[in-house]
């Protein structure tokens, strides 16, 4: 179990990258935790 909750940690901290990158930002807001998470395609949950 803790493996998945690694592995999806790791997807999350991507995509917060990822966003923060495309939008030229340095900072990390709720706005854009929100927004990769909901960017995250999740199996089962």
């Amino acid at each position: 179990m803790s493996d998945e909750n690694f592995r999806l940690l790791t997807r999350l901290l991507t995509q917060i990258e990822r966003i923060l990158r495309v939008n030229q930002l340095d900072k990390v807001s709720k706005e854009i935790v929100a927004a990769a998470r909901d960017n995250l395609i999740i199996g089962h949950v």
